[in-house]
């Protein structure tokens, strides 16, 4: 086999549109791609513990099936899935010991989508259990005593140290964008529905969105368009109008991620970017407490069969919100649900005169211990709100540490904010 090293870098640090392009031109091999990602998980994940499950002579078998020179889409590149996504012929165990040895015989509908557009499942990805808040022992490349986020933990950790070129995950509230932002690469949150849910497990299923993880949001939009067989987005032509947000939350940013987003405001606007303040509509300090109901009310409803066979396996986090979702009632819920749709028809107009939001991702940078996965109020909004969002790294002067910026889009134009996207990072 070849050196695994192209243009002088690791073929394990390429991202997804060069190794796609790679394969086509038969500069490497699939294999050799796989085979680089797996000389890196066997170097780092002692350190890190990205990884729940990973098979290296299945993804090399996986990669020889990639013809050389293929046009598909993701041709050769190399991913991880969160273990809550079903997944042929490796377990998949929720972050559960109900789950142990669980083994299911067919992919979920979104790996099997990748897998048709040419990208090897190298394993399972951490995941908090079920998709909740439990931390698991992954720990964050950038600084192994912050946490990595959650709870797609393992996703964000196996990214961020160039193990795989992306991974995917689940946001149910915050579990895609706060760990791309902790760990210091782009998350990204569709449209709710726009990528097939079908043999993930579900968390709370009226919030429930596939999400990616990439070192660029390039690489995003080409994963996106496999995803959605679409063409992928590219910049927009002229500069975004860009309405800054800063809702009843705000007062939770840290000083350093406000400067951050600030700078980038100031550097955006230089280049022609349209900056204008955007209010939130009358209530909106209420909506996390809304977003809370439904959340544990569909929480509790989707782990009940888990909770009658043996509740005392699942966590703490498990069991704390099933208890809290049993105890809101059926009129409670249905209030709150027309309580979040009405946010939802309000926030259109928040787009009027803007093409999208920009918005802090967290507070601020991963905080440490490995207690916790961080404060996800500043992301579930748009989750709960069905809005595509995204986060791009970001530095805060000062500290070695990424801070994430946040632009939400209008919904249904997915295009549009990964367009705005890709023109801001060109000049960040």
């Amino acid at each position: 086999m070849k050196p695994t090293r192209y243009n002088n870098g690791p073929l394990n640090e390429l991202g997804v549109v060069d190794i796609a392009e790679g394969v086509a031109r038969k500069v490497f091999s699939a294999q050799e791609v796989v085979q680089a990602c797996l000389e890196r998980i066997r170097l780092r994940e002692p350190h890190l513990g990205a990884w729940v499950y990973h098979d290296g002579a299945e993804a090399l078998r996986q990669a020889a099936g990639v013809a050389a020179g293929s046009r598909l889409p993701l041709a050769g590149v190399p991913f991880g899935a969160k273990d809550v996504f079903d997944s042929a012929g490796m377990p998949t165990e929720m972050g559960s010991r109900l789950y142990s040895g669980h083994r299911p015989r067919f992919d979920a509908a979104s790996v099997a989508r990748l897998r048709g557009a040419g990208a090897v499942l190298i394993g399972k990805t951490a995941t908090a259990e079920f998709a909740g808040t439990q931390p698991t022992d992954t720990r964050n490349p950038r600084d192994p005593d912050r946490t990595p986020g959650g709870s797609s933990s393992g996703s964000a950790a196996a990214v961020a140290d160039c193990m795989v070129p992306f991974a995917l995950g689940t946001q149910t509230g915050g579990s895609v964008l706060r760990p791309a932002a902790f760990c210091g690469i782009v998350g990204f949150k569709p449209t709710f529905g726009f990528y097939p849910v079908a043999g993930m497990k579900p968390a709370a299923r009226s919030f429930d969105t596939v999400g990616v993880l990439a070192r660029s949001i390039a690489d995003v939009a080409r994963i996106h368009a496999a995803l959605m067989s679409a063409v992928p987005a590219t910049a927009r032509e002229g500069a975004p109008r860009l309405g800054v947000f800063r809702s009843h939350l705000w007062d939770t940013v840290e000083t350093g991620m406000r400067d951050a987003m600030q700078d980038a405001l100031a550097r955006l606007e230089r280049c022609g970017a349209v900056l204008s303040e955007v209010a939130p509509p009358p209530g909106f300090e209420t909506i996390t407490e809304q977003r809370a109901i439904v959340n544990a009310y569909e929480r509790a409803g989707d782990l009940t069969a888990e909770w009658l066979k043996d509740g005392a396996c699942m966590s703490r986090q498990s069991r704390d919100v099933c208890t809290r979702g049993q105890a809101i009632s059926g009129e409670d819920y249905v209030a709150a649900r027309e309580a979040v749709a009405a946010f939802a028809a309000a926030t259109e107009g928040m787009f009027a005169d803007i093409d999208v939001l920009v918005t802090p991702t967290a507070p601020g940078p991963a905080l440490e211990g490995h207690d916790h996965t961080g404060d996800p109020r500043l992301q579930e909004i748009w989750t709960m709100l069905h809005l595509p969002s995204l986060s791009l790294p970001l530095s805060m002067s000062g500290a070695d540490l990424p801070v994430g910026l946040q632009m939400v889009g209008r919904r249904f134009r997915d295009r549009d904010l990964l367009g705005a996207a890709l023109w801001a990072v060109e000049r960040l």
